[in-house]
C-alpha cells in the first residue's frame, strides 16, 4: 500500500468504524444481510424500517445511561 493510501486510511478510520459498526450491528443483530422481500420498494420499505428500530434502541440506551451518569 502507498504512503498517501495509508494517510488516507488513517484519516478516515475513526469515521469508516462508526459506520462499518453500525451496518455490522444490522446484518448480525437486525438480519440485514438478507432480505426477506422481493422487489426495491419491499426491501428499502423492510431497510428503512430496521435503521429505525435500530436508532430507537440506540437512542434509548444513550438516554438510559446519560441518566446514570448524571446520578
Amino acid at each position: 500500500m502507498s504512503h498517501w493510501h495509508k494517510l488516507r486510511n488513517k484519516a478516515i478510520s475513526k469515521r469508516r468504524f462508526v459506520v462499518e459498526r453500525t451496518f455490522g450491528t444490522l446484518k448480525r443483530t437486525y438480519g440485514l444481510a438478507r432480505s426477506r422481500y422481493i422487489g426495491l420498494e419491499k426491501v428499502a420499505s423492510e431497510v428503512n424500517l430496521k435503521a429505525i428500530a435500530y436508532n430507537l434502541v440506540r437512542a434509548a440506551n444513550v438516554y438510559i445511561n446519560k441518566g446514570l451518569n448524571t446520578a
